[in-house]
């Protein structure tokens, strides 16, 4: 939540200066007259499946929390990247920067970081939750094949296609095993080799981004083998919670396979620790990430937005009223299980959990220098390392 108290939103607000363009769609709440009934409607940019996914989630928070959200209206962008550049909304004069929801932001820009579950052929989240953990009984840490794993699609991105350099050749070991997944043949097959409760095989998963921020990374984090997490240059909604050295190992990015191969050297000779991390992120994930949480993530984000809005929301011409047969209707198969399985059943029967100040800049700016002061140990660590074996050459 603290994406949303950035000074330029609470002196300015959120007007109407909305960007379609920019938007896939677009989302006004709007409360009946006279019951506690809130009308989910929606205005299509463009019709993607994430459209359908993402407004069902909302749907489920209304039905969780009925008469519980106020009216608001928000455009929301399925589009990897964030766009809202902090620099165009700075200074005496500046503009209200217009309110865009997505999946990822980072430190450049205003984008509201919204949770994103729109997956297809995965089981709702509580499910998956409860197989990983299963999962990762089947094979003992110590057991594990003792090298960095990563398997993903490469040619989104720069960066995953330099990781591959770092796999293993007749000529060089880097301590990784690295694989790319064909989804279009993984669709053919029913996706029977993308289990994610028996990825859980190498001591060390790796996380990479690809494109922008990557939703493997709940996935990566909730196997309790140790993240080595490539350094990143988005954010999703929760990341920023997560320490290094106590979630994750960081991973220098221009630098990768020196880098992941001392992450490996060091873990195998500080199983102990190595172990702590990867039980610390894979606890994160399992308690504080649990569904229930981040329904109450949602509803107090949607009233934090609401709260910075400086004019009365409206319904505008051509939406669409979506309820839940509308939004599985066209939806077959596994795909429709999954999104009915993933439907709130009815009100809760407890409160939303309670929303904590933001932090003091103070206390922030603490936090942030304990991380930094973390991944520049490491660092530090990696360079004495291949010093020491440069030296013995």
């Amino acid at each position: 939540m603290q994406g949303l108290y950035p000074t330029i939103w609470h002196r300015i607000g959120a007007d109407r200066h909305f960007s379609g363009a920019a938007a896939t769609w677009r989302l006004p709440l709007k409360k009946g007259p006279a019951t506690t009934t809130t009308t989910l409607l929606l205005l299509f940019f463009v019709l993607v499946f994430a459209v359908i996914f993402s407004s069902s989630w909302i749907h489920s928070l209304l039905r969780r929390y009925p008469g519980r959200l106020p009216d608001l209206d928000l455009m929301f962008d399925c589009d990897d990247r964030p766009v809202i550049r902090s620099s165009d909304h700075r200074g005496p004069n500046a503009t209200a920067p217009p309110p865009l929801f997505r999946y990822c932001g980072d430190e450049k820009t205003l984008d509201i970081v919204f949770p994103d579950w729109a997956e297809i052929n995965i089981r709702p989240w509580d499910s998956i939750l409860k197989e990983i953990k299963e999962g990762n009984k089947r094979i003992r840490w110590m057991k594990r094949e003792p090298y960095a794993y990563w398997k993903g699609n490469p040619f989104v991105a720069e960066t995953r296609k330099n990781l591959l350099t770092c796999n293993v050749s007749e000529k060089q070991d880097w301590n990784a095993r690295l694989f790319v997944q064909d989804w279009i043949l993984e669709s053919q097959q029913g996706y029977q080799q993308s289990d994610l409760a028996s990825q859980c095989t190498y001591r060390y998963k790796i996380y990479i981004e690809g494109w922008a921020w990557s939703v493997s990374e709940k996935y990566v984090l909730a196997c309790d083998s140790e993240t080595l997490l490539v350094k990143p240059k988005f954010y999703d909604f929760f990341i920023r919670s997560l320490q290094p050295v106590h979630h994750y190992w960081p991973i220098r990015d221009d630098d990768k396979c020196r880098s992941l191969k001392f992450a490996v050297h060091w873990g195998n000779n500080h199983k102990q620790k190595a172990q702590a991390i990867g039980r610390a992120a894979s606890d994160f994930i399992q308690e504080d990430l649990k569904m229930d949480y981040v329904y109450d993530y949602m509803f107090h984000l949607l009233n934090e937005y609401a709260n910075l809005l400086n004019f009365k929301p409206e319904i505008p011409e051509g939406a669409v009223e979506f309820c839940s047969e509308t939004m599985v209707c066209n939806a077959k198969g596994l795909e429709k299980k999954f999104m009915m399985e993933s439907l709130a059943k009815g009100p809760s029967i407890t409160n939303p959990c309670t929303l904590p100040p933001p932090y003091e800049p103070h206390v922030l700016g603490v936090l942030l220098k304990r991380k930094t002061n973390s991944i520049k140990q490491v660092e530090e660590w990696e360079r004495r390392y291949w010093e020491s074996l440069d030296k013995k050459q």
